[in-house]
């Protein structure tokens, strides 16, 4: 066992805390552990020379590994300058290539999911995903959430006056609200009202059983799967859709509806950097390009809004 070990378990409890699972840690860190081990025993910190021949201390050369391996360092070496240990951090990032293509659904293809997570029946080992499955989909995209914002939302995290939901402990251990339509609050009020009789006093929204708590994003995406099945669009499209284009969706038709109302851009984006639980409107700014892609009449007027401006051009 090296001399820096004994820092991973309160550095991978701190970086959980703040809302990332890494769930490639874990392993990455036994790796580190066994370079350090066998090539830099007296070693109790990380060093630039000792950091940069780990990272490039393998056969591989998957800029996907590459990167975990720069991330895990930073986040090591973030943490031991955080509790007085002087360590290297890296300056620089891994490059994972173009972002892949992301296939939004036109209005029939959207409105033939719906209909498809309508027919979804009841499956022994999925409890009562007859009745989950055709409003959590609505909801994500609706409200623009993350996958594993609509698994862990509570009863009591509902508000069925108002239509607020308060999303807590999200990407970057961030809390916020956001507001359905009266349309989307209409059916999660009815919804509410048949499951509390399915699953009385249950805990989570989405609820599975008294068992199983709540869903996980393994299980939404395995429904949003069976639902492309069922309507022969896994068939049909060029490129395999994904739960998170939903999210994607939402954000390209509120970019859409606000270029078409005019007003404050600047204003409206910041609110909607807020709204979908984004770092800064900058990532935001990204969905203009999806925009620019699916409606080029209005290129020019995005011109003069995203010069200057960085995109972030992927989210998690």
């Amino acid at each position: 066992m090296s001399n820096i070990k004994h820092y991973f378990n309160n550095m991978i409890f701190f970086q959980h805390s703040l809302g990332y699972e890494l769930k490639y840690l874990h392993s990455t860190l036994e790796e580190l552990d066994s370079f350090y081990d066998k090539y830099y025993p007296e070693l109790d910190t990380l060093t630039k020379e000792s950091v940069e021949e780990w990272i490039y201390h393998i056969k591989t050369q998957s800029r996907h590994v590459l990167s975990q391996r720069v991330t895990t360092i930073k986040r090591l070496g973030t943490y031991l300058n955080s509790i007085g240990i002087e360590a290297y951090v890296p300056n620089y990032g891994v490059s994972l290539g173009p972002h892949k293509c992301i296939l939004l659904f036109d209005e029939n293809q959207l409105s033939r999911f719906f209909d498809g997570a309508d027919c979804i029946n009841r499956h022994l080992r999925s409890p009562h995903r007859e009745y989950i499955v055709p409003v959590v989909f609505r909801l994500i995209y609706s409200c623009g959430l993350r996958n594993s914002e609509a698994c862990n939302i509570k009863v009591e995290h509902i508000d069925f006056e108002t239509g607020r939901i308060d999303i807590y402990h999200s990407k970057g251990d961030k809390d916020r609200s956001v507001f359905m339509d009266d349309s989307m609050k209409e059916l999660c009020i009815k919804f509410n009202t048949l499951y509390s009789m399915v699953l009385p006093n249950r805990e989570y929204f989405f609820q599975p059983s008294y068992q199983k708590t709540h869903l996980t994003k393994y299980n939404i995406g395995d429904h949003f799967d069976r639902i492309l099945k069922i309507t022969g669009l896994d068939k049909e499209l060029p490129i395999k859709p994904t739960v998170h284009g939903l999210r994607h969706l939402f954000a390209v038709k509120s970019m859409k509806k606000c270029l078409c109302l005019g007003g404050d851009f600047g204003n409206w984006i910041k609110y909607l950097s807020q709204y979908m639980g984004h770092e800064s409107a900058k990532e935001t700014m990204y969905y203009l390009h999806m925009v620019e892609a699916l409606i080029p009449e209005y290129r020019i007027k995005m011109k003069s809004l995203t010069e200057g401006i960085g995109v972030v051009h992927e989210e998690d």
